[in-house]
């Protein structure tokens, strides 16, 4: 958030780099591949679909915690975070920073990237990215100040982060080649998306007080499986009171359920 705050081309130079690093890539594998477009299937290839639903899950987490440099040793952080953020269509630096302003100003209606208060899931997923862009760009303004040349700059972000966005779609169609594009990384990439909007919005509610409260989620089949897919992401309140633990459901149980601090809900 520091470097953020202090540094006006923080996102700016990370995007360009972005692009260099992605356009460089693609341009190696035009040369080293004869072609992208056989589509080979078998009945065996469905089977990547499930695998991928599961990779995607893991790279959310891995990304999150990345993002709060859970990874061990700590130079392990940029590496997984970089990868996953290429994977996910995004990038580290700017994930960590929307996602500490979520911290920072959880289910603040004006502050939050994705207060999800009021919306279906279907308008929360529709909204949270604009939302997100929107957050980061006041904050940008708060602390450069609204200048022509902050105008500017926003602009240029916007466009660099849209082509790089366009160059990892490109890499990894590049990479996989269309069998492997569509029945792995789609899935996968379907399952992260899905996978953190759902556990964002679930974990987001409002106690009988009618103030908002986040969550932690356990119990039945779903909720099980999620758990143990995303090494306890459904803990979401346990997250944001010990943000710097991998797995927040090795917190104690008992005390989750009993410490008014801690609330477990449990749909069965």
């Amino acid at each position: 958030m520091n470097k953020y705050r202090k540094d006006r081309n923080y996102f700016l130079s990370y995007f360009n780099i972005n692009i260099v690093v992605f356009l460089t890539l693609n341009l190696l594998l035009l040369f080293a591949k004869k072609s992208f477009f056989d589509f080979n299937f078998s009945l065996e290839l469905l089977l990547l679909i499930p695998v991928g639903c599961v990779f995607g899950l893991v790279v959310a987490t891995a990304f999150h915690n990345a993002s709060h440099g859970n990874i061990k040793p700590k130079t392990l952080n940029t590496i997984v975070g970089e990868f996953c953020g290429a994977f996910a269509l995004d990038g580290m630096r700017n994930f960590r920073v929307g996602h500490m302003l979520h911290h920072i100003h959880a289910d603040d209606e004006e502050n939050d990237p994705h207060p999800p208060h009021g919306l279906s899931f279907l308008e929360f997923i529709k909204t949270s990215k604009d939302r997100t862009i929107q957050v980061l760009i006041r904050e940008y303004y708060k602390h450069h100040g609204q200048t022509r040349e902050s105008e500017r700059n926003i602009e240029l972000q916007l466009l660099s982060y849209k082509i790089g966005f366009l160059l990892k779609v490109t890499f990894w169609f590049l990479l996989f080649g269309p069998a492997l594009f569509l029945l792995f990384y789609i899935p996968a990439f379907a399952s992260y998306f899905f996978g953190f909007a759902h556990l964002n919005y679930i974990s987001h509610g409002m106690n009988e007080d009618g103030e908002s409260e986040v969550l932690n989620h356990d119990g039945g089949i779903f909720y099980s499986v999620m758990n143990f897919l995303t090494s306890g992401g459904y803990y979401h309140k346990n997250h944001h009171k010990y943000p710097k633990l991998y797995n927040p459901s090795r917190l104690d149980k008992l005390e989750s359920h009993s410490n008014s601090k801690f609330r477990v809900y449990n749909p069965s």
